[in-house]
């Protein structure tokens, strides 16, 4: 049998990537190509974690703007200067600072001379002497003795208060003396020209001799 011969042309390669060019045959047992990755997406949350969300951040940021934010008002009272003490003071005028002067002067003696007292403090020694008395039983005992008080008559006479700054050494002549004051009061009330609210006055009361009297001050 005759061998048939059938003519066989061989073609020239042709580069990949060219126009014409025949795709490559995958060869068999070859591994295939690798597939584009697929970016996988989040699920979306559920509608509780939906829900859940906005109310945890406003809390979040709430509580992070209370620990990091200053408190202004609370710094700008901290640093407000105190009130001195004139400023907490009423004002003052000066009649009331010539009062209060006046009466930081200490105790008017009530034999004084100065022409300023001496018209007050005569009537106040004549409203004394009308009811201060040398008590009987002292006379029988022969008791002598000196004291000094010292009481302070407000501005309308009234008195305030006696206090026995010296004691003549008998009770029965230091409490005569007292109630003399006592009883004598109220007295007039204070002249203006004196210039006082209330005024404080010392007095040396004498039992000499069977008789009472108004002594010097020592």
């Amino acid at each position: 049998m005759a061998i048939e011969q059938i003519p066989v042309s061989v073609l020239p390669e042709a580069e990949e990537g060219k126009p014409g060019a025949p795709k490559a045959v995958q060869r068999a047992g070859s591994r295939p190509a690798k597939a584009a990755l697929q970016v996988a997406k989040k699920p979306p949350p559920l509608p509780e974690e939906t829900a859940r969300r906005p109310q945890l951040l406003p809390e979040r940021e709430e509580s992070r703007a209370v620990l990091t934010r200053p408190d202004r008002e609370k710094y700008t009272i901290v640093q407000r200067p105190l009130p001195t003490l004139k400023e907490l003071l009423p004002p003052v005028t000066g009649s009331s600072l010539g009062e209060r002067a006046s009466n930081k002067e200490g105790p008017v003696r009530l034999d004084t001379q100065d022409p300023k007292y001496v018209s007050y403090t005569t009537s106040i020694k004549r409203a004394i002497e009308l009811v201060w008395e040398y008590p009987e039983p002292a006379l029988r005992q022969g008791l002598q003795g000196k004291l000094v008080l010292e009481f302070t008559i407000l501005g309308d006479g009234q008195l305030e208060g006696t206090r026995l700054v010296r004691s003549s050494g008998f009770p029965i002549l230091d409490h005569e003396a007292m109630r003399a004051v006592q009883a004598a009061s109220p007295f007039h009330p204070i002249p203006p020209w004196i210039g006082k609210t209330r005024m404080d006055v010392v007095a040396s009361f004498e039992y000499h001799d069977n008789r009472v009297r108004y002594g010097i001050v020592p």
